[in-house]
């Protein structure tokens, strides 16, 4: 087990990691290590076998998910935006801060005003842990420039990509809110 850290929230790290469908079993010990304190030890072989009975749970749920889940779907939106010159990003980092530093660095990393950018979308960590929980889907956008008529342009186009892959979307239609995927269900397959 650990010293230091309560097995109950290992389990609970382990589970997360495992759900998003993003880690294999062999970056999960680091991920997990990289969230521990100083000083935190946790036990290797225990670890594996923890996240090797997670692996083996959600490979037994994905049997019964549907053939195209709400990530394909999200997944294809974001393409599609990502087509339209919109920066569209998967868990930028764990805050809308670090989401909006995360679309900067795309920007610039594809040349900036050069680039065929003009808008962006994202969602964090915390947006996916809530639609892990089964409470929807929370999507920032925004306008690089800063002009909210065109944040709320960049809305309305990411709420018609992720409305014509049959997702739910509630949005007041002002800059000041985020779009808010209803019923969103957060099933993405484990890589193999």
């Amino acid at each position: 087990m650990a010293g230091g850290v309560a097995e109950a929230d290992l389990r609970q790290w382990v589970h997360s990691f495992v759900w998003t469908g993003e880690y294999d079993a062999d970056e999960i010990p680091w991920l997990i290590e990289d969230s521990l304190g100083v000083g935190d030890v946790v036990d290797q072989g225990w670890l594996r076998d923890v996240i090797a009975a997670e692996l083996a749970a959600k490979l037994e749920a994905e049997q019964a998910w549907p053939a195209v889940t709400d990530c394909d779907r999200l997944d294809r939106a974001f393409q599609a935006l990502q087509r339209q010159g919109i920066i569209a990003l998967h868990r930028a980092g764990f805050t809308q801060s670090d989401g909006l530093e995360e679309v900067e660095d795309d920007y610039h990393e594809a040349g900036g005003a050069a680039s065929d950018y003009a808008g962006h979308c994202f969602y964090t960590e915390q947006d996916q842990q809530r639609a892990l929980d089964g409470s929807g889907m929370y999507i920032g956008v925004g306008h690089l420039s800063g002009e909210d008529a065109k944040g709320v342009e960049v809305g309305r186009r990411l709420r018609a990509a992720l409305e014509a892959e049959g997702l739910t979307v509630e949005w007041d239609g002002s800059i000041g809110r985020r779009l808010f995927v209803k019923g969103f269900r957060w099933q993405r397959r484990s890589p193999r």
